[in-house]
Protein backbone atom coordinates (compact mmCIF):
# COMPACT_ATOMS: atom_id res chain seq x y z
CA UNK A 1 0.00 0.00 0.00
CA UNK A 2 2.54 2.49 1.16
CA UNK A 3 4.61 1.75 -2.25
CA UNK A 4 1.72 2.45 -4.46
CA UNK A 5 1.10 5.85 -2.31
CA UNK A 6 4.92 6.74 -3.48
CA UNK A 7 4.49 5.73 -7.02
CA UNK A 8 1.56 7.69 -7.24
CA UNK A 9 3.13 10.61 -5.14
CA UNK A 10 5.95 10.37 -7.88
CA UNK A 11 3.24 10.30 -10.72
CA UNK A 12 1.89 13.96 -9.70
CA UNK A 13 5.33 15.68 -9.26
CA UNK A 14 6.13 14.21 -12.37
CA UNK A 15 3.41 15.48 -13.94
CA UNK A 16 3.14 18.89 -12.37
CA UNK A 17 7.33 19.36 -13.22
CA UNK A 18 6.13 18.23 -16.96
CA UNK A 19 3.37 20.83 -16.75
CA UNK A 20 5.81 23.88 -15.41
CA UNK A 21 8.48 22.81 -18.06
CA UNK A 22 5.61 23.03 -21.23
CA UNK A 23 4.46 26.48 -19.76
CA UNK A 24 7.90 27.75 -19.74
CA UNK A 25 8.46 26.39 -23.07
CA UNK A 26 5.64 28.12 -24.25
CA UNK A 27 6.48 31.26 -22.74
CA UNK A 28 10.26 31.44 -24.37
CA UNK A 29 8.63 30.26 -27.77
CA UNK A 30 6.17 33.34 -27.49
CA UNK A 31 9.23 35.59 -26.55
CA UNK A 32 11.04 34.28 -29.32
CA UNK A 33 8.10 35.07 -31.62
CA UNK A 34 7.35 38.52 -30.07
CA UNK A 35 11.37 39.69 -30.96
CA UNK A 36 11.37 38.14 -34.37
CA UNK A 37 8.29 40.22 -35.13
CA UNK A 38 9.85 43.08 -33.57
CA UNK A 39 12.67 42.29 -35.92
CA UNK A 40 10.65 41.90 -38.66
CA UNK A 41 8.28 45.41 -37.98
CA UNK A 42 12.00 47.28 -37.68
CA UNK A 43 13.06 45.56 -41.09
CA UNK A 44 9.52 46.32 -42.63
CA UNK A 45 10.03 49.73 -41.31
CA UNK A 46 13.77 50.65 -42.62
CA UNK A 47 12.34 49.11 -46.21
CA UNK A 48 9.82 51.63 -46.17
CA UNK A 49 11.51 54.15 -45.88
CA UNK A 50 14.74 53.26 -48.12
CA UNK A 51 11.78 52.97 -50.98
CA UNK A 52 10.38 56.27 -49.99
CA UNK A 53 14.02 58.16 -50.34
CA UNK A 54 14.44 56.24 -54.00
CA UNK A 55 10.96 57.13 -54.58
CA UNK A 56 11.68 60.83 -54.47
CA UNK A 57 14.12 60.43 -57.32
CA UNK A 58 12.49 58.02 -59.37
CA UNK A 59 9.05 60.09 -59.72
CA UNK A 60 11.30 62.96 -61.44
CA UNK A 61 10.58 63.04 -65.14
CA UNK A 62 13.75 62.69 -67.37
CA UNK A 63 12.76 65.42 -69.62
CA UNK A 64 10.16 68.79 -70.25
CA UNK A 65 9.91 71.59 -67.38
CA UNK A 66 9.17 71.20 -63.31
CA UNK A 67 8.08 73.20 -60.51
CA UNK A 68 10.07 72.02 -57.62
CA UNK A 69 7.68 69.99 -55.02
CA UNK A 70 8.45 73.38 -51.81
CA UNK A 71 7.58 75.99 -54.50
CA UNK A 72 4.57 77.47 -56.46
CA UNK A 73 4.66 78.40 -59.83
CA UNK A 74 5.52 81.73 -59.14
CA UNK A 75 8.94 80.92 -57.90
CA UNK A 76 8.03 80.54 -53.62
CA UNK A 77 9.65 78.25 -51.29
CA UNK A 78 8.24 77.86 -48.49
CA UNK A 79 10.32 75.67 -45.97
CA UNK A 80 9.09 73.05 -43.47
CA UNK A 81 5.26 73.68 -44.64
CA UNK A 82 4.10 70.99 -42.92
CA UNK A 83 5.56 71.93 -39.37
CA UNK A 84 4.19 75.62 -39.58
CA UNK A 85 2.12 76.36 -36.35
CA UNK A 86 -1.67 77.97 -37.28
CA UNK A 87 -1.48 81.24 -36.65
CA UNK A 88 2.44 82.00 -36.90
CA UNK A 89 3.94 85.21 -38.98
CA UNK A 90 4.97 84.42 -42.50
CA UNK A 91 8.44 85.51 -43.44
CA UNK A 92 8.72 86.22 -47.22
CA UNK A 93 12.47 86.94 -47.94
CA UNK A 94 13.60 87.99 -51.27
CA UNK A 95 16.93 86.97 -53.07
CA UNK A 96 19.63 87.08 -55.82
CA UNK A 97 22.63 84.50 -55.01
CA UNK A 98 24.99 86.77 -56.71
CA UNK A 99 23.84 89.43 -54.06
CA UNK A 100 26.55 90.80 -51.66
CA UNK A 101 24.03 91.79 -49.47
CA UNK A 102 21.85 88.78 -49.66
CA UNK A 103 24.78 87.05 -48.06
CA UNK A 104 25.02 89.37 -45.30
CA UNK A 105 21.50 88.99 -44.35
CA UNK A 106 22.05 84.97 -44.63
CA UNK A 107 24.90 85.44 -42.69
CA UNK A 108 22.95 87.64 -40.08
CA UNK A 109 19.65 85.77 -40.29
CA UNK A 110 20.17 82.42 -42.02
CA UNK A 111 19.90 79.95 -39.19
CA UNK A 112 17.96 81.63 -36.34
CA UNK A 113 15.58 81.84 -39.36
CA UNK A 114 15.85 77.93 -40.32
CA UNK A 115 15.65 77.31 -35.99
CA UNK A 116 11.93 79.22 -36.09
CA UNK A 117 10.86 77.57 -39.03
CA UNK A 118 12.01 74.31 -38.27
CA UNK A 119 9.94 74.64 -34.94
CA UNK A 120 6.90 76.10 -36.44
CA UNK A 121 7.47 79.36 -35.15
CA UNK A 122 7.24 80.71 -38.33
CA UNK A 123 6.18 80.14 -42.08
CA UNK A 124 9.68 81.06 -44.30
CA UNK A 125 9.42 81.20 -47.75
CA UNK A 126 12.21 82.41 -50.25
CA UNK A 127 11.57 84.00 -53.76
CA UNK A 128 14.86 84.15 -56.17
CA UNK A 129 15.27 86.70 -58.24
CA UNK A 130 17.99 86.59 -60.88
CA UNK A 131 17.93 90.34 -61.93
CA UNK A 132 21.48 90.53 -61.14
CA UNK A 133 22.77 89.02 -64.23
CA UNK A 134 22.03 91.45 -66.64
CA UNK A 135 23.73 94.12 -64.34
CA UNK A 136 26.84 91.87 -63.98
CA UNK A 137 26.32 90.41 -67.44
CA UNK A 138 26.65 86.81 -66.72
CA UNK A 139 24.47 84.00 -65.73
CA UNK A 140 25.59 82.80 -62.34
CA UNK A 141 22.39 84.13 -60.62
CA UNK A 142 20.07 82.16 -63.02
CA UNK A 143 22.56 78.98 -62.66
CA UNK A 144 22.35 78.81 -58.99
CA UNK A 145 18.72 79.62 -58.63
CA UNK A 146 18.25 76.37 -61.21
CA UNK A 147 20.50 74.55 -59.27
CA UNK A 148 18.90 75.39 -56.01
CA UNK A 149 15.65 74.23 -57.73
CA UNK A 150 16.62 71.01 -59.17
CA UNK A 151 18.03 70.29 -55.35
CA UNK A 152 14.98 71.08 -53.70
CA UNK A 153 13.17 67.98 -56.18
CA UNK A 154 15.50 65.84 -54.03
CA UNK A 155 14.56 67.64 -51.04
CA UNK A 156 18.03 69.14 -50.28
CA UNK A 157 16.73 72.96 -51.11
CA UNK A 158 17.61 74.41 -47.49
CA UNK A 159 20.81 72.72 -47.72
CA UNK A 160 22.19 73.75 -51.37
CA UNK A 161 20.75 77.02 -50.06
CA UNK A 162 23.12 77.79 -47.30
CA UNK A 163 26.02 76.35 -49.28
CA UNK A 164 25.62 78.43 -52.33
CA UNK A 165 25.81 81.34 -49.92
CA UNK A 166 28.58 80.13 -47.57
CA UNK A 167 30.86 80.47 -51.45
CA UNK A 168 29.71 83.44 -52.97
CA UNK A 169 32.57 84.88 -54.73
CA UNK A 170 34.38 88.00 -52.59
CA UNK A 171 34.41 89.99 -56.01
CA UNK A 172 30.96 90.48 -57.20
CA UNK A 173 30.35 89.42 -60.48
CA UNK A 174 33.00 86.54 -60.63
CA UNK A 175 29.96 84.18 -60.45
CA UNK A 176 29.62 80.65 -59.96
CA UNK A 177 31.03 77.38 -61.80
CA UNK A 178 29.28 74.72 -63.64
CA UNK A 179 31.59 72.53 -61.53
CA UNK A 180 31.01 73.99 -58.20
CA UNK A 181 26.84 74.05 -59.19
CA UNK A 182 26.65 70.43 -60.40
CA UNK A 183 29.28 68.40 -58.35
CA UNK A 184 31.09 70.31 -55.32
CA UNK A 185 27.81 72.18 -53.99
CA UNK A 186 25.72 68.95 -54.19
CA UNK A 187 28.16 67.00 -52.20
CA UNK A 188 28.79 69.65 -49.51
CA UNK A 189 24.71 69.63 -49.50
CA UNK A 190 24.54 66.11 -48.58
CA UNK A 191 23.26 64.82 -52.17
CA UNK A 192 24.67 61.65 -53.02
CA UNK A 193 23.69 57.98 -55.29
CA UNK A 194 20.48 58.14 -56.93
CA UNK A 195 19.49 61.65 -55.64
CA UNK A 196 22.81 62.82 -57.30
CA UNK A 197 22.18 61.01 -60.25
CA UNK A 198 18.74 63.03 -60.92
CA UNK A 199 19.89 66.32 -59.35
CA UNK A 200 22.55 66.80 -62.25
CA UNK A 201 19.99 65.57 -64.53
CA UNK A 202 17.26 67.82 -63.66
CA UNK A 203 20.00 70.94 -63.60
CA UNK A 204 22.10 69.64 -67.24
CA UNK A 205 18.35 69.55 -69.00
CA UNK A 206 17.67 72.80 -67.60
CA UNK A 207 14.73 71.83 -66.28
CA UNK A 208 13.74 74.30 -63.93
CA UNK A 209 14.33 77.30 -66.19
CA UNK A 210 11.35 78.30 -67.17
CA UNK A 211 10.18 78.21 -62.88
CA UNK A 212 13.07 80.25 -62.30
CA UNK A 213 12.37 82.54 -65.07
CA UNK A 214 8.65 82.64 -63.65
CA UNK A 215 10.12 83.57 -60.19
CA UNK A 216 12.40 86.22 -61.35
CA UNK A 217 9.05 87.73 -63.39
CA UNK A 218 6.66 87.74 -60.46
CA UNK A 219 9.10 88.39 -57.95
CA UNK A 220 9.99 91.87 -59.58
CA UNK A 221 6.37 92.65 -60.23
CA UNK A 222 5.58 91.83 -56.09
CA UNK A 223 8.79 94.18 -55.29
CA UNK A 224 7.52 96.91 -57.39
CA UNK A 225 4.06 97.33 -55.71
CA UNK A 226 6.45 97.75 -52.59
CA UNK A 227 8.48 100.43 -54.24
CA UNK A 228 11.44 98.42 -54.15
CA UNK A 229 13.68 96.70 -56.59
CA UNK A 230 16.77 95.69 -54.64
CA UNK A 231 17.39 92.32 -52.53
CA UNK A 232 17.50 91.75 -50.04
CA UNK A 233 13.98 92.55 -49.42
CA UNK A 234 12.16 91.03 -46.22
CA UNK A 235 8.22 90.59 -46.01
CA UNK A 236 6.24 90.25 -42.97
CA UNK A 237 2.95 89.05 -43.68
CA UNK A 238 3.00 90.29 -46.89
CA UNK A 239 4.35 93.58 -45.44
CA UNK A 240 7.62 95.16 -45.90
CA UNK A 241 9.89 94.57 -42.64
CA UNK A 242 12.66 97.08 -42.48
CA UNK A 243 13.65 95.67 -38.53
CA UNK A 244 15.93 92.47 -39.98
CA UNK A 245 18.46 95.69 -40.56
CA UNK A 246 18.70 96.34 -37.22
CA UNK A 247 20.83 93.50 -35.84
CA UNK A 248 24.56 94.00 -35.66
CA UNK A 249 25.50 90.79 -34.69
CA UNK A 250 23.78 87.18 -35.29
CA UNK A 251 20.43 87.10 -32.95
CA UNK A 252 19.09 84.48 -31.10
CA UNK A 253 16.03 82.72 -32.61
CA UNK A 254 14.16 83.88 -29.47
CA UNK A 255 15.71 87.81 -30.22
CA UNK A 256 14.65 87.09 -33.78
CA UNK A 257 10.58 85.97 -32.94
CA UNK A 258 10.21 88.60 -30.97
CA UNK A 259 11.46 91.40 -33.55
CA UNK A 260 9.43 89.22 -36.39
CA UNK A 261 6.27 89.27 -34.22
CA UNK A 262 6.30 93.20 -33.49
CA UNK A 263 5.83 93.23 -36.98
CA UNK A 264 3.16 90.54 -37.08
Amino acid sequence: MADKKSTASTSKRDALRAQQEAQESAKKRRRIIGVIAGVVIVAAVVVAVVLGLNHKSDDVPTTGQITPPSATKDGVYTLNKDKAKGGVPTVTVFQDYQCPACKGAEDLLGKPLNDLSSKGEIKLQYHTLTFLDRNLRNDSSSRAAMAAAAADVVGKYEAYHDVVYSHQPKEEGAGYTDEQLRKEFASEAGITGKDLTTFQRVYDNKQTEQFVKNGNDQGLQELQKFGSAGTPTFLVDGKPWEGWGDFQAVPSADELLKAIKKAH
